[in-house]
């Protein structure tokens, strides 16, 4: 009896203690290894190689096909740089620059490409700075250089043209308010001061305007005004509006 049990104690003895293995744990580092591997090589590659570099710049918006050769001059980056190196908020100051652009946004086009959407200047008159001839636009900046002023465009004289200055303001306002009855006899605008504006008319007439206020009612006295015969008409105060 005694050793028909033995054995059978024995190898439940041995089960009992027999140590567990530890976890297989490398098919988890391994793994974690190439991930990590893979995930430093697509870095590399983004940032480092022109896998994924610049290779167009496309030019969107209001005047693109004019502005297109300064827009991509401003953008100034060599074909090839890595796209995720490129600051979109560099290259927009630096289109914003180019005179005929009055604003831009830039943004990244994967795989390869610089996706800038301007918006042109509108040139609403001339005038003369150091002795050159300059578009304007709506906030009074002398934008743009040109050879001669165009013939549809009016011609202002300012002392001091500029955005933020207030004769150019007021010279701007004055002539965005009058009428094509009236603008059609205007040959130029003379603004010394936003206080001293005057249009010169055909036949050698001057409209002494004043300043840029009464604007309405400085256009219902003026046609009847010109009616009569003389060659200054002064509305400075329309209600007391004088021929000579």
């Amino acid at each position: 009896m005694t050793t028909a049990t033995t054995p059978r104690a024995g190898r439940a003895a041995d089960v009992q203690d027999r140590p567990e293995l530890p976890p297989r744990r490398w098919p988890i580092a391994l793994a974690a290894s190439l991930i990590l591997a893979l995930l430093a090589a697509a870095g590399i590659v983004v940032w480092a190689t022109p896998v994924l570099g610049l290779r167009t710049v496309v030019v969107n918006g209001s005047g693109a096909d004019d502005l297109g050769p300064q827009v991509r001059a401003a953008v100034e980056i060599p074909v090839g740089t890595p796209l995720i190196r490129i600051d979109p908020a560099a290259v927009q100051r630096r289109v914003a620059a180019v005179g005929p652009v009055a604003s831009a946004t830039v943004a990244r086009q994967w795989p390869h490409s610089l996706v800038v959407t301007v918006t042109e200047r509108l040139p609403l008159a001339t005038t003369q700075a150091d002795g050159r001839w300059w578009l304007l636009d709506a906030t009074g900046k002398p934008y743009q250089q040109v050879a001669e002023p165009p013939p549809d465009l009016m011609r202002i004289q300012l002392a001091t043209p500029g955005e933020g200055d207030r004769a150019t303001m007021a010279a701007l306002g004055v002539l965005g308010a009058l009428t094509p009855a009236i603008r059609r006899q205007v040959t130029g605008v003379i603004a010394p001061t936003a206080y001293r504006i005057s249009l010169q008319l055909t036949r050698g007439r001057t409209v002494i305007w004043g300043d840029n206020t009464d604007t309405d009612t400085k256009l219902l006295v003026l046609p009847a005004l010109l009616r009569q015969s003389g060659t200054v008409y002064d509305i400075t105060d329309p209600t007391l509006a004088t021929v000579r």
